[in-house]
């Protein structure tokens, strides 16, 4: 018997920002409990909302407030008044569904303006899955899969400044690590964050040659059949609207939750 249909509501909205924001919180908070946090990083927390700030990484996910409306709009201003301390070029999610229109007021009298858009995804876990050949996906629990997993996620990110420490994600709590190997090679790079019933497909990237291949959509399969096994009867992503990862979820069976604004506010000369 086949299932409903994933039917959005203001449950579902909020439960996606919270478990994208506390995905991202959880990055963050690993940047800053490195000794003495060099980078100036932290996290702040609300009831309903979370801003994260990592200025080391400028206009990123890292410097983002999540979940805010016009019901937290006190711990929106707090926020504000936060990301100035540093003069970080700070975001912040604006999810359709609940209000906020004094939200985005207040964005505009400090500064911020709407700088683009950002594709949430919902659907059940047990989606159907599309094996592909010569693909395969196993979860990263050594050093020697951990340093294949580094590899192809900064090829596949196109991270080539530096090299993001990653031996903390293996203990980060509700983080699963997966590789993707395409005819044995290391291909793909994926998380999985388990956070009470929910489960967020995070940071899916495909080294470059092997793009087109089904890796990027067997690491999808791997993380939903793990969600199911750990309890997860929804999973959320996200993508840039109409991009690989988009269109891959879609084939999934993943269906469009919501489209947020993302309100930004750069730096003078920026």
């Amino acid at each position: 018997m086949s299932r409903a249909q994933l039917i959005p509501d203001l449950d579902l909205v909020a439960r996606c920002q919270a478990i994208i924001g506390g995905y991202t919180a959880t990055r963050v908070q690993i940047v800053a409990d490195r000794p003495g946090d060099p980078r100036g990083a932290g996290v702040r927390r609300w009831p309903g909302a979370v801003a994260c700030r990592c200025p080391m990484f400028g206009e990123n996910m890292f410097n983002r407030g999540f979940g805010f409306s016009d019901a937290t709009l006190d711990a929106a201003g707090e926020a504000i008044a936060w990301y100035e301390e540093w003069k970080v070029p700070a975001a912040f999610e604006v999810a359709p569904g609940p209000p906020g229109e004094a939200l985005m007021a207040l964005l505009a009298g400090h500064g911020y303006r709407q700088t683009g858009f950002h594709t949430a995804f919902a659907g059940w876990s047990d989606l159907p899955d599309a094996p592909g050949a010569g693909v395969e996906v196993r979860r990263v629990e050594s050093s020697e899969d951990l340093a294949a997993f580094s590899d192809v996620y900064h090829a596949g990110w196109d991270i080539t400044g530096f090299r993001v420490p990653m031996a903390p994600w293996l203990a980060a709590p509700g983080w699963r690590l997966y590789l993707g190997l395409c005819g044995g090679e290391p291909a793909g790079a994926a998380i999985l964050y388990l956070d009470g019933g929910d489960a967020y497909l995070a940071d899916g990237a495909v080294d470059p040659r092997f793009r087109g291949r089904g890796v990027h959509r067997a690491l999808l399969d791997r993380r939903c059949a793990d969600a199911v096994e750990a309890g997860a009867q929804v999973v959320f992503s996200g993508a840039d609207y109409l991009n690989g990862s988009c269109r891959n979820m879609i084939r999934k069976g993943l269906g469009i939750l919501y489209t947020k604004a993302i309100w930004t506010r750069r730096l003078p000369g920026a």
